[in-house]
């Protein structure tokens, strides 16, 4: 048998060894974000982002309208 010198409870850290003495890796999942976003900051971003494509709509249709005839030249 092995001897352990267990200061505390163990930590896991994304590595062991097995029977056959074979490393193992394995990935330790990132600790989950919780949105904390109002509803009113919330409204806010989508007020915003709908500002901005009524505006790119505009600049679009303003551009496709005033392009030279091709048939002109």
């Amino acid at each position: 048998m092995s001897s352990n010198n267990n200061d505390g409870p163990p930590v896991e850290r994304g590595v062991s060894v097995d029977q056959d003495g074979k490393s193992n890796v394995w990935a330790i999942e990132p600790k989950m974000e919780i949105d904390s976003k109002t509803n009113e900051e919330k409204a806010t971003g989508n007020l915003i982002a709908v500002g901005g494509l009524v505006a790119f709509v505009a600049v679009a249709a303003v551009v496709l309208t005033n392009l030279p005839d091709p048939n002109q030249f």
